[in-house]
């Protein structure tokens, strides 16, 4: 769990380890290099962060930002193999066959006819009748020897194919895989861009939740130490015997009873401060000091409404990422219609094939045993009925499409009420925030007046508690109310677009 420390408390402890270090260093001369050169941890023991850096943080390590880009990566993917089909596609190939059987060298093939062989000692009459007999086989013979080297009966075969295809026409469903991918790419890219977006608001209520629970606790530590200095003075009048046991009592149980607030105000400060480490990636382990003083540093305006600017606002809402994406997505649904209806065109395309082949007698063939092939043509396919398949898969697309249109203009309407309750949101932490900061201005001086009538015995510890109490809740209601007008701006500044919460910060020099 982060532990905490004032800034003070930081310094201190700073301070301290440079003293030790640099008394072990003159103490020990004799450190060698290694000793000296010693990888520092990977965190320091005590961080201290702003809000930019949480929120860079957050947009370069967070899942939900790395969950993002790799969709955004998926879906460029998808657009490359759509624009793949426009281009032609060229493959290259090689086979090798060995044939250890053939019908051509087996008993009742040709290889089973074997070649004349003339006995010329023979007479003549047999002569005559030896060329009768082989006279019917003896193309089948001279056949028999052509197909030994060729590709019917060769033992061994090559095969080098160069070939090229080109799809020229599916019903214009090239062209429309190609635009839905693209429309869809960039659905991807601006849900990435709109991620970031939420990221940051998610970062800056983590962290304005954060300052919020620090204030808190110094407030209640602000109370105990009033009531403590409080009980102190009570009991040096008791030893004085100027006040009564039961005031003495009382000042002690006014002190008890603030340890709750403290307690309570320290685990709400944890449970934030967890929440914090866990939006901007940040270690558990470390003590965290935030950098960006944002509900007491930053100077806001003494009419927060008239410094802003709603003309137009529900406009700039319309055109944030979150609706763009929408909007591509209806885009690539409408043109994934012509691509589910592909199959209800004939599909034409061209080829072209050129080839080397060879076969020997032997293991490896020679440069001259190598013979070319080419061909080209072109090749025409139709489904002229497939089962209604094609009609169901642009049945699907068209109610894909509708659906889509549908959730565009719910986000749509659903941006619209979430700028309008924002801005009522803004103009009642604006009206809060301006009447809590009175209210805490006159409870610090109700409550310096109480502490004067105590010491002038004009009124009793009852007063000054009362006094003390109303003040630590007027000023953990301002610091709430300008909690809420921070939060408020962030969030308008999330659906718009326009920089109203990083113009303020800006302004005042707190980043």
């Amino acid at each position: 769990m982060p532990r905490h420390r004032t800034a003070e408390a930081t310094k201190a402890v700073q301070w301290s380890r440079a003293w030790s270090i640099a008394v072990l260093a003159g103490l020990a001369p004799g450190m060698t290099w290694a000793q000296a050169d010693a990888p520092a941890p990977a965190w320091p023991e005590t961080l201290v962060i702003s809000l930019r850096e949480c929120t860079e943080r957050a947009l370069e390590l967070g899942e939900e930002m790395l969950r993002a880009e790799a969709d955004r990566d998926a879906a460029h993917g998808y657009y490359r193999q759509a624009r793949a089909d426009v281009f032609p596609q060229l493959v290259l190939g090689s086979t090798y066959t060995r044939r250890f059987q053939s019908v051509f060298s087996q008993e009742g093939g040709f290889g089973s006819i074997q070649p004349f062989e003339p006995d010329t000692l023979a007479p003549l009459d047999q002569r005559v009748r030896d060329l009768e007999i082989a006279l019917p086989t003896a193309p089948f013979a001279s056949l028999s020897g052509l197909f030994d080297a060729g590709p019917f009966a060769s033992a061994h075969s090559y095969d080098v194919r160069l070939g090229l295809s080109q799809k020229v026409f599916e019903g214009g469903s090239i062209v429309a895989a190609v635009r839905a991918a693209k429309h869809a790419l960039r659905a991807f890219e601006n849900r990435r861009e709109d991620r970031g977006a939420e990221v940051r608001l998610l970062v800056r209520e983590a962290y304005l939740a954060a300052l919020l629970a620090d204030r808190a606790v110094s407030i209640t530590e602000l109370g105990l130490e009033q009531a403590e200095t409080q009980l102190r003075r009570v009991r040096a009048r008791a030893d004085a015997g100027q006040t009564s046991e039961f005031e003495l009592l009382q000042a002690e149980v006014q002190r008890d009873n603030q340890y709750p607030f403290v307690r309570a105000a320290e685990n709400s400060r944890d449970v934030a401060y967890l929440r914090l480490a866990s939006f901007a990636n940040l270690p558990v382990n470390s003590t965290l000091v935030l950098r960006t003083p944002l509900l007491a540093g930053v100077e806001l305006p003494p009419e927060p409404l008239a410094t802003i600017d709603t003309t137009g606002i529900f406009s700039a809402a319309l055109r944030n990422l979150g609706i763009a994406a929408f909007e591509e997505e209806v885009k690539a649904r409408e043109a994934a219609v012509t691509v589910a209806g592909r199959d209800a065109w004939p599909a034409l395309s061209l080829f072209g094939t050129y080839s080397q082949q060879a076969f020997p007698r032997d293991g490896w063939p020679s440069q001259d045993e190598w013979v070319q092939d080419a061909n080209a043509g072109a090749a025409l396919s139709w489904k002229l009925f497939d089962g209604l398949r094609t009609r169901g898969q642009v049945q699907t697309s068209r109610a894909e499409a509708s659906r889509s249109r549908y959730d565009l203009q719910q986000a749509r309407e659903s941006i619209q009420l979430l700028v309008e309750q924002q801005i009522g949101e803004l103009m009642r932490a604006a009206e809060l925030l301006r009447s809590r900061t009175r209210t805490a201005q006159l409870a610090r001086r109700a409550m310096e007046l109480a502490n004067l009538r105590f010491e002038e015995g004009a009124s009793s510890l009852l007063e000054v508690e009362d006094a003390r109490t109303a003040l630590q809740t007027a000023e953990l209601s301002e610091a709430s109310a300008r909690h809420d007008y921070l939060s408020a701006l962030a969030r308008l500044e999330r659906y718009t677009g326009r920089p109203m919460f990083s113009d303020l910060i800006a302004q005042s020099g707190n980043e």
